[in-house]
């Protein structure tokens, strides 16, 4: 029985050619090679694209750009570019031959990608990570999905420290 106590989830932007979705359902598996794991939904246009052209990228916008960013997962590619519909300015991937990136994004993770055969809604995709652009400012105001509708950012920091203060 599915159950949503595991949100927040950092939300992220999955571009795969020209099309992008917003995603939540990604994580880091291997430092070394380092690689992400991915879940597409199979109704999902952007399935098609990363069966096709066996690349992807994953961004992260900042707070600021969400309405897009979410909107994003509400339009299909299948029926125009979803960029010029929303007003997004996108620019070539740097190691990529296929994929756009906006060009707002405070993160980028390039990704040559494999399908990993498995049973469920969702089609989970392995990234081996080719290339990464950043900047600090990608962790301070980070979309995070709550589930369903519900969206939330950073309100408090705090640091574990080994040596004592930093536990209950």
């Amino acid at each position: 029985m599915y159950r949503s106590f595991f949100y927040p989830m950092r939300l992220a932007l999955l571009s795969s050619g020209e099309n992008f979705m917003p995603m939540a359902w990604w994580t880091p598996v291997s430092k070394s090679p380092f690689r992400f794991l991915l879940a597409v939904d199979r109704k999902n246009h952007t399935l098609s694209l990363l069966r096709e052209l066996s690349e992807a990228a994953l961004s992260f916008l900042p707070w600021e750009e969400r309405a897009w960013v979410v909107r994003a997962g509400y339009l299909t590619g299948r029926k125009g570019r979803k960029a010029e519909r929303l007003g997004v300015a996108l620019r070539p991937a740097r190691r990529l031959a296929h994929t756009l990136v906006p060009e707002k994004a405070l993160a980028v993770f390039e990704l040559k990608v494999t399908e990993w055969p498995m049973d469920g809604d969702h089609a989970l995709f392995l990234g081996d990570v080719v290339h990464v652009e950043g900047s600090p400012e990608a962790r301070l105001r980070p979309i995070l999905f709550l589930g369903f509708r519900d969206y939330a950012t950073l309100g408090e920091r705090w640091r574990f420290s080994p040596s004592g203060g930093g536990g209950p």
